[in-house]
């Protein structure tokens, strides 16, 4: 495993405990398509969150939220439409929303991006 899987992981866990702190249900995690990765699925009472974690060692260059590209948005919306579509919900009436979770490790910052990412 490399240390970067393991980050990866480590700032999984730490997203998914900072939701659960903030009265959101973690309903899945690690979900893969052939349009790519959900880090986490939770709940906000009734509206899906997807949710994608970016954690980086410094953000001398950048926060982490920003490593985000607009392909990697095409793949969060691709993947988050094919859940719902799988667990049988209505696109159009589903309620559901992208947000980002960028962990720092140097400040030990968590921000926490809501409707992050939009569907147009």
């Amino acid at each position: 495993m490399t240390n970067t899987h393991i980050i990866g992981q480590e700032a999984e866990k730490i997203a998914a405990d900072f939701l659960i702190a903030n009265k959101l249900k973690v309903v899945d995690r690690n979900y893969r398509t052939r349009f790519g990765e959900i880090d986490i699925i939770a709940k906000d009472k009734k509206s899906f969150v997807f949710v994608e974690v970016k954690a980086k060692q410094t953000s001398r260059f950048g926060k982490p939220y920003e490593m985000v590209t607009a392909k990697k948005e095409k793949k969060l919306i691709a993947t988050s439409k094919n859940y719902l579509l799988e667990k049988r919900f209505d696109l159009e009436a589903a309620d559901w929303r992208i947000d980002v979770i960028s962990i720092d490790y140097e400040t030990g910052q968590i921000e926490w991006l809501k409707n992050a990412v939009f569907d147009e």
